[in-house]
């Protein structure tokens, strides 16, 4: 498969901004906390914040990024993440902290995967669901190489000069990518004109479809935003030893690459819905595992074998699903529309985690109350199809 040459630019730049947007906290927080004498609960809310906001502006970002192009709206959004990041480099308050994150929450819904997809939607009517896979694939090295580096940038430089790294990294290399090489308004008009027009693309969505697909992605991001800040002491209930259970929550993210490489190799066997169902299903049937591990440890390795292929996979089926069910001509206010609610679930998830757990001191009614969500989110999209009035 021939690459377009913003593919592999728009890869980079999703490793860069995945990693400095979402992941680097983790090795921020901690000096952060020590040098502003604030509380790790004070700098998670300045962080779940900006979550929030990045909820918050997807469905913005979706409706303008066909107005403007992928290439302004791309290049704004690395700019502005630069010039947060030098802004947290010199913070001295929570409070500062809190409207650094603000923006950076905006850079977010500017630079990761929803505009990211659009933009292969809208410029590359052949085979957009594997540039999109490609896309998806590289996202998921992002923990891997910017841990270790956020790391080893705060043991070198200190947090504030890591934050300063991540800044020019943001305006010295994503920036200039996304101007240079990504296409602009009148490419992606030329593309779509020289395409034929899809079936049903003068119909608007189905508005019970849309409930369907926002329900069933809000339910699970809420389901996996919950593991993902639970995962280890989950394990740990079930009789897996500390040490123990950080080594299988590592390998989370191995599964995740694997689930969408496997998705990639298979040249897109199965088709968007049954991609969908399969992603989603994964999850009841990973936590039915972890929460029959209690009497058989073993299925502690089934829970993230499953776990992790689904979250992999899920990424692909929120990005290809509205292109299958309404067509390229309104696939980025759509993906956006839907992006919002799915975004504001993910925030919430490890707070309601943390609420579920201490109104049920009893972990596995906490599995068992997770895994009918996730049974009910695989339902919705699954009714969702049906209700369609397109198919892939």
């Amino acid at each position: 498969m021939r690459l377009p040459p913003f593919i592999p630019a728009l890869a980079l730049t999703l490793v860069i901004s995945w990693g400095s947007l979402y992941y680097a906290f983790a090795l921020l927080a901690r000096p952060m906390q020590a040098e502003l004498q604030a509380s790790s609960q004070a700098l998670m809310g300045a962080y779940s914040l900006g979550l929030l906001v990045w909820g918050l502006a997807t469905g913005a970002v979706g409706a303008l990024l066909p107005r403007i192009g992928g290439r302004v709206l791309m290049t704004a959004g690395s700019l502005l993440a630069g010039l947060m990041f030098l802004g947290l480099s010199r913070v001295d308050s929570v409070a500062g902290c809190c409207a650094v994150w603000c923006g950076l929450g905006i850079a977010m819904a500017m630079t990761l995967y929803e505009p990211a997809f659009a933009i292969v939607v809208q410029a590359c009517p052949a085979d957009r669901r594997r540039h999109i896979t490609v896309l998806a694939l590289a996202g998921g090295f992002a923990s891997s190489v910017f841990w270790p580096l956020t790391a080893g940038l705060v043991d070198a430089f200190g947090w504030r000069g890591a934050a300063t790294a991540l800044a020019l990294l943001q305006l010295l290399v994503c920036a200039p990518l996304h101007a240079w090489l990504l296409p602009g308004r009148a490419a992606a008009r030329a593309v779509d004109d020289a395409s034929p027009p899809s079936a049903g693309a003068a119909a608007p969505a189905p508005r019970r479809v849309l409930v369907l697909l926002a329900l069933a992605f809000s339910v699970n991001g809420f389901v996996t935003a919950a593991l993902a800040m639970h995962v280890i002491p989950l394990l740990e209930s079930r009789g897996a030893a500390p040490a123990t259970a950080v080594l299988l929550a590592a390998c989370i993210g191995p599964m995740q690459v694997a689930g969408r490489a496997l998705e990639f190799l298979s040249g897109g066997a199965l088709t968007a819905r049954r991609l969908g169902l399969l992603a989603l299903g994964l999850i009841p049937l990973a936590l039915g595992a972890l929460w029959l591990a209690a009497w058989q440890p073993l299925l502690c390795g089934l829970f993230i074998a499953a776990y992790g292929a689904g979250l992999g996979l899920m990424t692909i089926v929120r990005a290809t699903t509205p292109l299958a069910l309404f067509g390229p001509e309104r696939y980025a206010a759509l993906s956006g529309a839907l992006g919002t609610p799915a975004l504001l679930a993910r925030a919430a998830g490890p707070l309601g985690a943390a609420w579920l757990l201490a109104q049920m001191p009893e972990p596995g009614n906490v599995l068992l109350l997770l895994a009918a969500a996730g049974a009910l989110a695989t339902a919705a999209f699954m009714q969702a199809w049906t209700s369609g009035t397109r198919t892939a």
